[in-house]
């Protein structure tokens, strides 16, 4: 099918699921970003229609036998989508226009295979149930809560040892310097004679010898 816009002369070379719409074409059309390629594919996912050009170079990334890649990457599944080839010329459209029968030719070039998604039936589905065993669990208590065994670095081991010491030295420090100093006892009495270094003896308490 040919096709002639206010964007361009073109030859619809895909049409999947009737995706080409003449009027959304023309208004997402982007001159400055579009007009330097050769094809324009376009497809429409949520009723929203994207548009990107591929060229004819082969080490581009933009490389036209990339769009079956690209629609598996980066399109909907089973989105409708066309592919569109420019037509440079009032001439060459005439041309295609006289051979132009079919009023949709497909390219072999654009010979893009579908994905088809298979069918599931819900109704049909089986699940196999597998015989109930006996749980054989067991539990050996020398290994409950166990520290598994095995060797520490040696710079591990010295920085532990170190720790030990230090701890080991603070404490002693701490318990001698406890012991130095004696806990200090204040005395306070009306009386001029009391002299708190004199001990007064204190005779056992009789009832019957009151004094």
């Amino acid at each position: 099918m040919l096709i002639k816009s206010n964007k361009g002369l073109y030859k619809l070379e895909r049409n999947y699921r009737d995706a080409f719409n003449l009027e959304a074409f023309q208004e997402k059309y982007i001159e400055e970003c579009l007009d330097k390629y050769q094809y324009i594919f376009g497809d429409i996912s949520s009723n929203i229609l994207r548009l990107k050009g591929f060229d004819d170079n082969p080490n581009s990334n933009n490389y036209y036998k990339n769009i079956d890649k690209f629609i598996e990457d980066s399109c909907a599944f089973g989105c409708p989508y066309f592919v569109l080839s420019r037509i440079h010329s009032e001439n060459e459209f005439k041309s295609l226009e006289k051979n132009d029968t079919d009023p949709i030719t497909i390219d072999s070039r654009f010979d893009i295979t579908t994905i088809k998604k298979e069918n599931f039936d819900k109704e049909s589905l089986v699940l196999a149930t597998t015989p109930k065993t006996d749980v054989n669990v067991v539990i050996d208590p020398a290994k409950l809560n166990s520290i598994p065994k095995g060797t520490l670095p040696n710079d591990l081991v010295e920085i532990i040892k170190n720790d030990k010491a230090q701890n080991n030295n603070q404490r002693k420090n701490n318990s001698s310097a406890q012991k130095e100093k004696e806990p200090e006892q204040t005395f306070v009495s009306a009386s001029p004679d009391f002299d708190p270094s004199k001990k007064e003896k204190k005779g056992k308490f009789n009832r019957y010898n009151r004094k």
